[in-house]
This record gives C-alpha cells, structure tokens and sequence, in this order.
C-alpha cells in the first residue's frame, strides 16, 4: 500500500466509517454528532485526562457513510491507499441485502488489522467465541436504539487506542526504513572499502617480496599493518551490524576444537616471541570427539581476546586454558594493566574502552570485545571477567557442550603452502567472477606461478597475443567475449600454448564445443586445488625438479579466508538481487546468467546447495522447462539470502 509520510490538517481527523442499509440510521449518526459532538467531545476529552478543547491534538471526527458491507469495503480500501485509514466502524450486524454484519467484518480484518469494529444490534445472533474465531477480539457492541453519550465515549475510547497503535506502527515502519537504509549502506560502503583494500594488501605483498631495502621493507609492513587493521575493522563493523539487526545466524555444524587451540599456538607464539611475553596453553588432553557448533565464531571470539590480551600486556604473559566440566569452559588470563570496578561495568558496551588515555595509548574502537559477547551470548554461553588495575585479568567464556558422533581424525603434519614454491611459470587466467579471480590467483600464486587476469574473452585475446604465457585457463562464459570464440581466435591466429577451460558445463557436448574451439583440458567448477595442481604438473616446469602431495583442505583453508569469503557474501548479494529482478520480470536469460554465476561459486566457497541449485536453474532454461524455473529460482533466493 502506499504511504504518505506528511499529513495535512484534515488527515488529522479520525475519520469514522458507519456501514447500515437503513437511511434512517445514518440520519441518526448525523444528528449525533452535529449536535452533541463539540460539547460532548470536550466534555469527554477531559474526563480521560486530555488536554482539552484548546490544546486537543484532534479537534474532530470526520464521518462518513456507506449503505452496504460491499461499498463500505471500498471506502476502506481507498483509504488505506491514500495513508488515511478509518479509526473506527460502526457496523449492522443485520444487512439483507449483500453481506451481513459479520461477513462484512471479515473483509474489513483481511485489509486492515488495526481499525476498531463497534457491532451495532439489536439481537445476539452469534456467540462471542464464534466472532473472535472470524474476527479476532478488536470489536464493541452496542445495542439498538444507540445511546448517543455511550456512542461518543465509546467511539473517542476506541479511537485513542487506535491512534497510540497507529503512531506505534509508523515509528517502527520509520525505523525498520532506517535499519535499512543502514544496511544498505554498510553493505555498499563494505564492498567499496574492500575493493581498494584489497588492492593494497596485494600489492604490498607482492612489494614484500622483491629487493627492497630496509627502511622500504619497514614501510612496506607498515602498510600491511595498517591494511589489515583496517579490514578488521570494516569486518567488526559488519557483524556488529547484522547483529542488532537480528540477521547473524550461528550454524550448528561438526569441529574439531583441537585445531582451534592449534590455530591459537601457531597464531600468537610468533606474537609472544614479537613482543617478549610468554605464552601458554593449558590442556589437560586432546579432545577425542567433535563439538556442534559455530566453530569459526568460538574460533574469532578467543581470537578476539588473545588479540586484546596481548595488546594490554607490557611484561609477563598469557594463558590460554581449556577445559570440559558439564559445559565447554576456555579461560584468557593476562598480566597486564588490568581494570577499575567502573571501567568493567560499561566494559561490554560497543565503542568504549576503558578511558581516553587507554584509547590513545593502546588504539582500537571497543568493537571487538562486544562483538564477542554478543556471539557468546547467540551461541547461548556466556562470558565472565575479574580484573584488578595493574595486576591482570582473566576472561573465561562458558559455552554449551554439545558433543558430536564423529571423532577427532588424526592429523599429520602438513607442509604449508606459504613459499614454498613448487612451479615456475606464467599464466594467463580469462575469469568474470571477482572472488574466483581472487581464489585461482591465490591458488597460483602460492606454489609459485605469476599470474595476469583477464576479465573476458576480449581481454584475453589481447593479453595472450600482446607477452609469452606457459598456460592459459579460460572460463568459458565471459561477458562481451566468451571462452569458445576467444581460444578460436587464438588458434586462428597460431596461438599454440596450452588453454585449459574453466566450466561449470561438463556435459559431453559441451567438451565437444571446447575441444571444437581448441581447447587442451577441461577443469570443472568449482575449481579442485588438486586437479588444479595436476594441471600446473602437466604443463609447468617444477622449480625444483620434484611435485610434492599437497593436502586440498589444507590449502583451501589458507587460501579461502575470512576477507575472500565476506567478497564471496558481498557478491552473492549483488547477484540475489540480479535473480529476484530478472524473476519478476520474467528475463530468463537474466537469471540464467545469474545462476550460471552461482553455480561456478557455490560448492567452491562451501556452499555445494548454491551450484546444484544454480545447475537446475540453467538446465531448465536450456531445455525450455520455463513452468518449473520460479519455483528453482525462489528456492535459489533463499538459499543465497540465508548467506
């Protein structure tokens, strides 16, 4: 329905509908009001302690008539459109003609929720059950002949309630606009913070690593540093956002918590050797089952503390401790400058520190120690803290301890994919998809490939014919140009390095195109680590003459971060939009675009729902099965709004 966000003099009225087949009846309403209305009115208005007839906020009523339920309905309907609904309705019960009382009532409570019924009889003719049952419980009666002071009391009760809920409804209307608009704009904001982010950590990377001299490598950390703090904040931001908007989901999934607390000796011995302190971690032994839970957020929530342990100490050190005891207990205990009674009472709230000396001296925004209550408290746990200034403080976070079927697997000791350098080599990659462009240059880049992105096929063409690359991986849907007519050009042209094609398309006639077009190999999406590897063996050069096994989820756990996913559920969004716009107007190669998208992401970012779901909407576009796509791409839609 519309609304009208600025109301007029006369839409300040309460607008008063009176429903009966009999004229006589609406002569009497017309007779009440002229005579009694401004008197009576003022009268009333004080005796239910308003303010009076001088400051009444609403000096009058505004009636209006309709001789059936039908024509009453519509008067009901106009109003609603215009933002200028009727407070009250005064209704027959017995109308021959059309509807009746009770039926008419009905119509009326399907439009509108809010407005107040008075049933006017002269007979009972059904139970009080029987009309709540079809009406709900926002109705009077008043019985024939009408007494006209009961009218007026009645109808200026009746009519306040309604406006106190109505005033209600427009500030919450008003603020969910709000909350909106806000998380619009942290989503935009977001993604266009990220881009240049993105482009800076890169690069300073790739800076890191060529002959700098020492003031440059100083400078260079400086800028990864300060990166990386940014992003962090941009992502504390976020949740902080999705949390008081009620749309932060904690998923109940298997994890092994032992690696998360070798996450944490990994993370922060190089921390504690930096900065001088001592860390440790208490135990007393691994665990042998899994837990359900939301590992990732248990995992960012003693992240979250260690990082402020550490930030707060000077000299001493940090404890980790662990323990199960009916409920998942695991403790931080530091030594560092501690907290006053009054700092730990708003200690919690966001954006607060302990005091502006703290907060100009130790830095940060208070984020992270309330994002990390506020996750306990989703996960059903809870975080206690003691402090004493100059002493130290513990924070022991008590989780639900839920223990899983599935037992601890046994874990080898895996080389880490980061410098060692397996492969020597350059490689062209042709990829539309931002977070796949950023997934397979990290995939490449880690054992030791240079690589040149290209956005289409267009661009690919260019790039291959303008330098010398060993390889090319060529995804075959591409805007402007897709894959098939690049690598023919290429070959048309004498363009002999290897193309190996990146699709989602695996059926036979589709390898019959790519082979058609000139293409060496087919690598399916979403994009294996290992089978990828095995490409790189059969046309790279090893750099030091030997392949080494490299375990898949290892490596896509260190390539597929937490910055890589939030780009993965900022993209999503943009393409949730594209498939709810291209539905409604029915633009089916839209939304074959948009899931073919989907589908080449989902499974590689942890989401295999996302790509079969993506596969079954461009298989029935493809073969004309139109009559069946709403119902996939609905179902599509709420997997990808449930990110």
């Amino acid at each position: 329905m519309k609304r009208v966000e600025n109301f007029n003099e006369e839409q300040q009225k309460w607008r008063i509908l009176a429903i009966d087949d009999e004229s006589a009846v609406h002569e009497t309403y017309d007779a009440i009001f002229e005579s009694k209305m401004d008197s009576e009115l003022d009268e009333l208005d004080l005796l239910l302690g308003g303010p009076g007839p001088e400051e009444s906020e609403f000096a009058m009523f505004a009636l209006e008539h309709a001789m059936s339920g039908k024509e009453g309905l519509q008067k009901i309907v106009e109003a609603i459109d215009v933002n200028n609904p009727f407070a009250v309705i005064y209704l027959d019960m017995r109308m021959p003609m059309g509807w009746d009382g009770l039926e008419t009532a009905q119509h009326i409570r399907e439009i509108d929720q809010e407005v107040r019924i008075i049933l006017i009889t002269a007979y009972m003719d059904h139970s009080l059950t029987d009309i709540r049952k079809k009406i709900g419980v926002k109705f009077e009666f008043l019985s024939k002949p009408v007494d006209s002071n009961e009218l007026l009391q009645l109808t200026l009760s009746l009519a306040t309630s309604w406006s106190q809920g109505r005033t209600l409804e427009l500030a919450l209307e008003r603020a969910e606009a709000a909350s909106k608009v806000k998380d619009d704009f942290l989503a935009s904001m977001s993604h266009e913070l990220r881009t240049p982010l993105t482009s800076i950590l890169g690069n300073s990377k790739l800076m890191s690593g060529t002959r700098l001299s020492a003031d440059q490598k100083s400078l260079m950390e400086t800028i990864d540093i300060s990166g990386r703090g940014l992003l962090a904040l941009i992502n504390d931001i976020l949740d902080l956002s999705k949390i008081e908007a009620g749309k932060f989901v904690v998923e109940q999934t298997d994890y092994d918590f032992n690696l998360l607390v070798d996450e944490m000796e990994k993370t922060f011995s190089a921390v504690a050797k930096e900065s001088s302190l001592q860390f440790r971690i208490q135990v007393e032994k691994p665990f042998e089952q899994q837990f359900i839970g939301d590992g990732r957020r248990v995992s960012q929530v003693m992240i979250n503390l260690l990082s402020n342990a550490f930030k707060f100490t000077d000299k001493g050190g940090i404890t980790l401790s662990v323990w199960v005891n009916e409920q998942l207990h695991f403790s931080v205990e530091d030594s560092g400058i501690g907290m006053s009674p009054e700092v730990l009472d708003r200690l919690f709230k966001p954006f607060e520190q302990a005091d502006q000396t703290i907060s100009r001296r130790y830095g940060g925004t208070g984020l992270g120690l309330h994002i990390s209550w506020s996750l306990v408290e989703l996960m059903g746990g809870s975080i206690d803290v003691h402090s004493i200034e100059d002493i130290g403080t513990k924070f022991e976070v008590i989780l639900p301890c839920r223990l899983s079927d599935v037992k601890v697997a046994e874990h080898k000791e895996e080389t880490s994919l980061l410098m060692s350098s397996y492969f020597k080599g350059r490689v062209l990659v042709a990829e539309d998809i931002e977070e796949l462009q950023i997934l397979v240059r990290r995939m490449l880049e880690m054992v030791g490939v240079e690589v040149t992105l290209a956005n289409n096929g267009k661009e690919a063409v260019e790039l291959a014919l303008m330098q010398p690359y060993d390889l090319v991986l060529m995804d075959m849907q591409m805007p402007e140009m897709d894959g098939i007519e690049a690598t023919g050009l290429l070959r048309q042209v004498g363009f002999e390095v290897p193309i190996v094609a990146l699709t989602a398309n695996v059926m036979q006639q589709h390898r019959e195109q790519f082979e058609e077009a000139g293409c060496t190999e087919f690598l399916s999406k979403p994009i294996d680590y290992e089978a990828l590897m095995k490409v790189l063996d059969s046309y790279l050069q090893p750099s030091d003459g030997a392949v080494s096994t490299i375990n898949q989820e290892v490596a896509v756990a260190e390539i597929v971060d937490d910055e890589l996913m939030q780009l993965f559920v900022e993209r999503s969004a943009v393409h949730l939009e594209r498939l709810k716009e291209a539905l409604e107007k029915e633009d089916w190669a839209s939304v074959r675009s948009a899931a073919h998208t989907v589908k080449g992401s989902g499974s590689t970012f942890g989401h295999p729902e996302l790509t079969q779901l993506g596969k079954e909407v461009c298989d029935h576009i493809d073969h004309q099965r139109l009559n069946e796509v709403p119902e996939l791409v609905k179902q599509l839609i709420l997997e990808m709004a449930a990110l």
